[in-house]
């Protein structure tokens, strides 16, 4: 089988969470301009409940914003603690949640390299990820991933969240590779790997074993994936063999 076309996820896969403790400071904020202390058991427990509510709720949805997740994520934890959050709190936390983002989810070590290595072979290389096109875009150009990529999509602009059929569908057309020719790469089973499959692609689990990605909760487990990598540049091996190249 010959590849001709790479689509790979974006956090956990080319983008990484190794500073997501200043990634989650915008929620703590946001409580504690509430009223309540973050540090407070009671207060711990309703989040927990309200994160885990919440991200069942949006994983079985077809598409959805993100930033509608995260505002009610705050929301729930602030209802079930019995206190209302106000329309001020929320919208100061959705500004300052997405700069977290862009100041602190960054790309992978080795991402650069592999894009460029992708390039130079000539595969036709892009993003497909579930996010807003607010955090996508300024995150690619702002590290200058944007430069080494031929496209890529949004769950935004496609309407349509992994693993539903639309958002590969559409990075599909956009390639203008088959499905056959292509690999898609990210780290979440339930997400990338189901819904690649569906699509037809081969698929590339990218994490350590055992990882659970986000919003993975009442999703139904796919089947294997075709391959197993903890690192991103190690795709350029499973590349390389599949188009015979030494």
């Amino acid at each position: 089988m010959h590849i001709t076309a790479v689509l790979l996820d974006l956090g956990g896969t080319v983008f990484g969470y190794q500073h997501r403790d200043q990634m989650r400071r915008p929620a703590t904020v946001a409580l504690e301009r509430l009223g309540l202390d973050p540090t407070d058991v009671d207060v711990m427990e309703a989040k927990r409940q309200a994160f885990e509510q919440v991200e069942r709720e949006y994983a079985v949805k077809a598409a959805f914003i993100h930033r509608d997740l995260f505002r009610d994520r705050i929301s729930r934890t602030a209802l079930l603690l019995g206190r209302t959050p106000s329309t001020e709190v929320l919208d100061r936390f959705d500004e300052e949640n997405r700069q977290a983002i862009l100041d602190h989810l960054v790309p992978q070590p080795d991402a650069t390299s592999l894009l460029k290595s992708l390039r130079d072979r000539g595969i036709y290389t892009a993003i497909v990820s579930n996010a807003d096109d607010d955090y996508l875009g300024p995150l690619l150009r702002r590290h200058a991933i944007d430069t080494l990529l031929d496209d890529w999509t949004s769950s935004e602009e496609a309407r349509s969240c992994k693993p539903d059929a639309r958002i590969y569908e559409l990075a599909l057309a956009k390639a203008g590779r088959p499905a056959g020719e292509t690999l898609f790469v990210g780290d979440s089973p339930q997400h990338d790997i189901a819904g690649a499959q569906k699509a037809g692609m081969r698929t590339v689990l990218i994490g350590d074993e055992g990882a659970i990605a986000p919003l993975s909760a009442g999703l139904a487990t796919p089947q294997a994936e075709d391959f197993r990598i903890r690192d991103l540049i190690e795709l350029l091996e499973i590349v390389d063999r599949m188009n015979g190249e030494s």
